[in-house]
């Protein structure tokens, strides 16, 4: 069997993604523990009562996208659910861009860069500044022939949100698309989702997993004009989000504000945690707006320092290997006792070397 060369490319293992063992303090994949697990049992039990599995889901995840749009105040052909923000960023690369350019802000998520190139597609990059802030200007004077351009706001994995007048700029002046990936703007100042409708260029996604705690179920959702999310749903598979996710979603959107009191916990831990990371030599903590703080070693490799940290039964996450980054790694912001093991095993491993 022929694989053309694009394809080998991607198949390189990420051994990141092996099976985590339960004994493992898990706080480098920014997931959310801070969610109470009983609540959410409870959630998932209504669920599963109030669904029937030996049917097919509703089509396009249709039930979600109908609690989303009245959550909103929006209509529902604005929206568009999927198996994660994952498959709607595989959908924009298969619908809108397909072998044209996409441009990046480096350094950012990585699967905008995977799905581009899955469907034969291009990527620019241009780097943030020093601070890791977006600027509008230097964006748009290097964007000739570029289909559509990937924000991720508040960033992964540099944690900040850019400047709202800044990505304003880049939407009312850029023509081609923009996707601004809010993935974490539930932990952040502010949000445009609601301006999505209002443009002819802009998606705005949005995911279950960080905020609501829901990442093994898989909801993510976009918010568009309703021109753009019917060319996306075209493309989507019928059935890709199960009968429990969206039922789940819509329990989760009529409990919103229970969410928004685990949400402030997080805040409240982000917090604690910096303040904590700032007072340990050696490292520099980066401000964020997000879930995760970014980490830069100022002494030891920050590969040395997770394999440390994973000998301590604490998982986080190398990110060394993007532009900007020399021995950066970032940290989800976990429960009290996780943040509390982790900067105790960070201090043992910067004493233990100094």
């Amino acid at each position: 069997m022929r694989i053309d060369d694009d394809i080998k490319k991607l198949l390189k293992k990420d051994s990141f993604y092996e099976v985590i063992p339960k004994s493992i303090i898990r706080m480098g994949l920014n997931e959310n523990f801070l969610i109470n697990e009983y609540f959410l049992r409870t959630i998932l039990m209504e669920a599963l009562q109030n669904v029937d599995v030996r049917a097919y889901p509703d089509a396009k995840g249709a039930k979600a996208a109908r609690a989303i749009a009245e959550d909103l105040g929006i209509w529902e052909d604005e929206v568009i659910v999927g198996n994660g923000s994952d498959e709607i960023i595989d959908l924009i690369a298969k619908v809108f861009i397909r072998r044209g350019l996409a441009f990046i802000i480096d350094p950012t998520f990585e699967m905008y860069k995977f799905y581009v190139e899955l469907y034969g597609g291009k990527v620019k990059s241009i780097l943030t500044d020093e601070n890791f802030n977006l600027r509008a200007d230097i964006v748009l004077s290097q964007i000739d022939d570029v289909k559509a351009i990937f924000i991720c706001s508040p960033n992964n994995p540099t944690g900040n949100q850019f400047k709202k007048d800044e990505i304003m700029k880049i939407i009312k002046e850029f023509n081609g698309l923009i996707i601004l990936d809010e993935a974490y703007a539930d932990f952040a100042p502010y949000s445009l989702i609601m301006d999505a409708t209002k443009y002819n260029n802009l998606i705005v996604l949005r995911s279950f997993s960080k905020a609501y705690g829901l990442a093994g179920l898989r909801i993510g959702y976009a918010v568009s004009n309703n021109e753009i999310i019917s060319y996306l749903k075209a493309a989507q598979s019928p059935y890709s989000v199960n009968s429990i996710a969206q039922e789940v979603c819509k329990l989760v959107l009529n409990n919103k504000q229970v969410f928004k009191s685990f949400i402030k916990s997080v805040i409240e831990e982000r917090v604690y945690l910096t303040a904590e990371l700032s007072m340990i030599s050696g490292i520099k903590a980066y401000p964020s707006d997000a879930n995760f703080i970014l980490i830069r070693s100022l002494a030891l490799p920050s590969s040395y320092i997770c394999e440390e940290l994973k000998k301590h039964d604490i998982l986080v996450r190398d990110r060394s290997n993007l532009p900007l980054l020399d021995n950066c790694f970032r940290v989800t912001v976990g429960r009290k006792s996780d943040n509390m093991k982790f900067i105790e095993g960070l201090k043992r491993i910067l004493e233990e070397t100094s």
